[in-house]
């Protein structure tokens, strides 16, 4: 079979396994990030919001994914915010990754084992998570990308080798690599990836990497993350997962061993799968244990197993370097992440699953015949893609997901906490009180869930029972602007602002873009009479990189409460003005509008 046609027999395996998620909905973080993201409805905005963070600000504007978010924005533009269409581009990168997987296995094996190598990658279960949830796509990016680069890479040896120009090829490797970090911060490995790839295919291709392309490669990572950081404020890094919430070094390192099992499992018998691995899916640990041990144990054999087998066959050796290597970023031995362990993570990892994969297919070739090895493949991907249509439609809305989960993982307080938000959507308060509070017993360490808990409090007007939650979630962590947020509006429902204020000065101070936080302390500010403290907090909120249409808009909020009714109007006006064209920003403008219309008929 030439390469090109194995391409698209591999792009066609993974468009029939996961063309039913063209059905899915709107699911978990696709609705901040997708669903109610403005700059992810025009091009126009997510150019705008380009130098902006991945999360919006009133979800910790954390991370940096611009491209990410251009490929929605430019999805929406074209369907109008269909959702079948929006799948149907999750679907399509996870085709083209697996198009460009055969030429990146066929320097390693022959070209019909890179092809079942590449199916059993385009049919794998795990990668549900990232095809079927819409923000799983920043995954399926940043592997298409780094493909791309490898074999980028690959040309620019070759070329160099006979002594040909290199210089074009050169900048589309670094667009690559750039392109791939836009998409995901797990490309900071590219460098890893590229030096694996250049080691270990010198049988085929003579010629090394230039040392140049490396250094390249490396300032580009280094600018990268210098940007990110500025962007995102170092909000990445403090987003811990909670499993991992007042739990020291050993305690993270005792915890994640275990799950090295997990890992092999989800690679190599991916038909137990989840959308959930917090507590007590995953036990939370403070001390070593004999399983832990027993990870440690498996974890170094398969490192001894990879150096070992780098004479005897470069294509396992490099397959499990490669699982290693794109593990490694979120295993949480060197630092603490926001994940435990995710499916959607692993994406890049089985890519070093089908290398191993397509070398045992290369030998059942060698010894058996192609018919062999094509029935063993076959054999093997079917229940594969089976097992994988079967997950899809658990990811169609958040209904679905919390069902299936409550019936598979009761045990996770994370299911009973997304219950307690379906019902909280659905307006039946005391069934959400009801699942937060299993969830809370379940695992008490978690402060946002203690601000949830809050917040709902305040939905049903009870402020105290809030002001109960919230010091306990005070107590767990000083400073989350939520949770000071939330203290703040309780103790102003209770006619406490000069209690309120200092936990609203504090709730800027942590969250200086959080509009939310700005108008608890706008608030305190005129229920102690202080005029002028309360009109310069939104200039001082759009000094500080607040989005300028919240900025007027609550402007407008804090004139109207102090009176000032023709400043108001003319505040209104402008966030008018600015107002993206979603629904949230309608309803926003609606109810800034009935505050200026009381104000007039009752004016304070």
């Amino acid at each position: 079979m030439r390469p090109a046609s194995a391409s698209v027999a591999a792009a066609g395996v993974a468009v029939a396994v996961y063309l039913t998620a063209l059905g899915n909905g709107f699911a978990l973080d696709d609705s901040p990030i997708v669903e109610r993201n403005p700059a992810a409805h025009t091009v126009g905005a997510a150019l705008r919001a380009f130098d902006e963070p991945y999360w919006p600000a009133e979800h910790g504007a954390g991370q940096w994914r611009p491209l990410v978010i251009l490929s929605f924005a430019a999805d929406w533009s074209v369907s109008g915010g269909s959702t079948a269409w929006l799948h149907a581009s999750n679907v399509l990168w996870h085709a083209t990754a697996s198009a460009l997987l055969v030429p990146v296995l066929a320097a390693y094996v022959s070209p019909p084992a890179a092809l079942a190598g590449a199916v059993v990658f385009a049919a794998h279960p795990v990668h549900v998570e990232a095809v079927a949830n819409l923000v799983g796509r920043a995954e399926l990016m940043a592997a298409v990308w780094l493909f791309a680069a490898i074999l980028l890479a690959r040309a620019v040896r070759r070329r160099h080798a006979s002594g040909r120009g290199t210089g074009t090829l050169e900048a589309a490797l670094l667009g690559a690599v750039a392109a791939a970090l836009m998409s995901k911060e797990h490309a900071a490995i590219a460098l890893a990836l590229l030096l694996l790839d250049d080691v270990a295919t010198r049988p085929k291709v003579s010629a090394g990497l230039p040392w140049r392309d490396y250094a390249a490669v490396a300032a580009l990572t280094a600018v990268w993350f210098l940007i990110r950081s500025q962007i995102d404020a170092g909000q990445s890094f403090k987003a811990v997962a909670p499993t991992f919430f007042h739990l020291d070094t050993l305690g993270r390192v005792s915890t994640m061993l275990p799950v090295v099992f997990v890992v092999v499992r989800l690679l190599v018998w991916p038909f137990d799968l989840s959308p959930d691995y917090h507590p007590l899916v995953i036990e939370r640990l403070e001390q070593p244990t004999p399983l832990g041990l027993a990870g440690l144990l498996l974890l170094l054999a398969f490192v001894a197993l990879a150096f070992t087998a780098w004479r005897r066959d470069r294509a396992v050796s490099a397959g499990l370097f490669l699982v290693g290597i794109a593990w490694l970023p979120t295993a949480n031995f060197l630092f603490p992440t926001g994940i435990v362990i995710a499916e959607r993570a692993l994406y890049l990892a089985s890519a070093g699953l089908a290398l191993a994969f397509a070398a045992a297919a290369d030998a059942i070739q060698r010894k058996r015949g192609e018919g062999v090895a094509t029935l063993v493949a076959v054999l093997i991907v079917l229940p594969l893609g089976l097992r994988a249509r079967s997950q899809i439609p658990a990811w169609k809305s958040n209904r679905d997901l919390v069902l299936r989960a409550l019936a598979t993982h009761p045990e996770s307080y994370r299911v009973h906490e997304a219950a307690a938000r379906v019902f909280r959507r659905l307006g039946q308060n005391d069934a959400a009180l009801r699942e937060y509070r299993i969830a809370l017993e379940l695992f008490p360490l978690d402060h946002f869930l203690l601000a949830e808990i809050g917040s709902l409090a305040l939905d049903e007007n009870d402020p105290r029972l809030a002001l109960a939650y919230l010091r306990r979630a005070e107590h767990l962590d000083t400073n989350n602007t939520l949770t000071q947020q939330l203290l703040g509006h309780a103790l102003l429902r209770l006619d406490s602002a000069s209690a309120a204020l200092p936990h609203a000065r504090l709730s800027v101070a942590v969250g200086p873009t959080r509009a939310a936080a700005a108008r608890v302390l706008a608030a305190s500010f005129v229920a102690l009479g202080q005029r002028d403290s309360a009109l310069a907090v939104w200039p001082a909120f759009g000094g500080r990189g607040g989005r300028r249409f919240e900025r007027w808009l609550y402007q407008a909020a804090t004139y109207s409460a102090l009176g000032i009714v023709d400043s108001a109007r003319v505040a209104f006006d402008s966030a008018r003005a600015l107002a993206p064209t979603d629904s949230t920003a309608r309803r926003q403008l609606r109810e800034a509008r009935a505050i200026i219309d009381r104000t007039l008929l009752h004016p304070p």
